[in-house]
């Protein structure tokens, strides 16, 4: 990645400290706590005492998710992008264009990178603290890109086609709040009771193009089991990206605005079916759901809850069409 003015304070200049801003990398004159899953979405969804599991599989309550953050990025440019995002939700995503989808890749991207980031200061093991932080610098800097493309946040930016996100929006039978991630695929996706999206960063639309079936499932209410379903598909395909696309960045000081163009394409390895199944039974049970036995079966099939009313497949009625 390139930048002809250095607009940011990028991850070689950081100290990642309690008074730098996650966002902008600048020390913080005035230091206030940015909420990393906002505090309207923790009391929507009743989630400020409950508990999110991080990567060493320990928890911490979404309360007490917080980073650094100077007073111009929370209160002006954050908070701007939820307000935008909450409109977005509002409407359940419906007709979004392609500014509306950059709001939710910003929004998406914010809560991905800072929770990483916030491992920075969570310890491994806290009865052993010899062990160390969960995250360390130089591990973080596999988010450099996206920490980069948040700074669209603060600047008016161009993604030149192909943007690097697929979006897929699901309508859902359930009521219930749900949040997973893919640390190795770079996606997540978040269930605001009816309404859901799914993302793939740094993916440059292809998965979007390849599981393009998958998007008109937005027609077909669907419950929870095949919602974890469709992400284990939508993850996986994440998962099996070989390579991921350089990107050249480009900021002009005097009109305050960035250009992001893409260099090379995607290219994933070969889709194993076995390891798909692996996948699925492992989202499955991490969420309760005991089918009793594995998804993989001896034939080569895969158990599937994606099926309509009449039992017939819906992926393969919608990839048909």
């Amino acid at each position: 990645m390139e930048s002809e003015i250095n607009f940011y304070t990028n991850f070689t200049e950081e100290t990642f400290d309690d008074n730098t801003c996650f966002l902008c990398g600048s020390g913080c004159e005035i230091k206030t706590a940015e909420h990393i899953f906002p505090k309207w979405l923790q009391h929507k969804y009743d989630l400020w005492n409950k508990r999110l599991t991080v990567t060493n599989d320990t928890t911490i309550p979404y309360r007490n998710l917080t980073v650094p953050c100077c007073e111009k990025c929370n209160n002006e440019d954050l908070s701007r992008v939820e307000e935008k995002f909450q409109s977005l939700l509002d409407r359940s995503f419906e007709n979004l264009t392609l500014e509306d989808e950059q709001i939710i890749f910003q929004w998406s991207a914010k809560i991905l990178y800072a929770t990483r980031y916030k491992e920075l200061s969570l310890l491994v093991d806290r009865k052993n603290p010899d062990l160390g932080n969960i995250l360390s610098p130089y591990e973080l800097e596999g988010y450099s890109a996206l920490h980069l493309f948040l700074q669209s946040i603060r600047f008016k930016t161009t993604f030149h086609e192909p943007k690097p996100w697929s979006l897929f929006i699901f309508n859902c039978k359930d009521d219930e709040f749900f949040y997973h991630n893919n640390i190795v695929g770079l996606c997540f996706s978040m269930k605001f009771g009816k309404i859901a999206f799914t993302i793939v960063f740094e993916d440059n639309n292809v998965i979007e193009d390849f599981m393009e079936g998958l998007k008109k499932l937005k027609d077909y209410p669907i419950n929870f089991p095949q919602y974890l379903e469709v992400n284990a598909n939508l993850f996986y395909s994440a998962i099996i990206k070989e390579n991921v696309p350089k990107y050249i960045t480009s900021y002009n000081d005097n009109t305050k605005e960035i250009n992001v163009d893409t260099v090379g394409i995607l290219r994933s390895r070969k889709w194993n079916d076995k390891e798909y199944a692996y996948l699925l039974d492992h989202i499955l049970k991490s969420c309760g759901i005991d089918i009793g036995h594995s998804t993989w079966h001896p034939d080569g099939t895969i158990t599937s809850f994606l099926v309509d009313e009449n039992g017939e497949h819906l992926t393969r009625k919608l990839f048909e069409k």
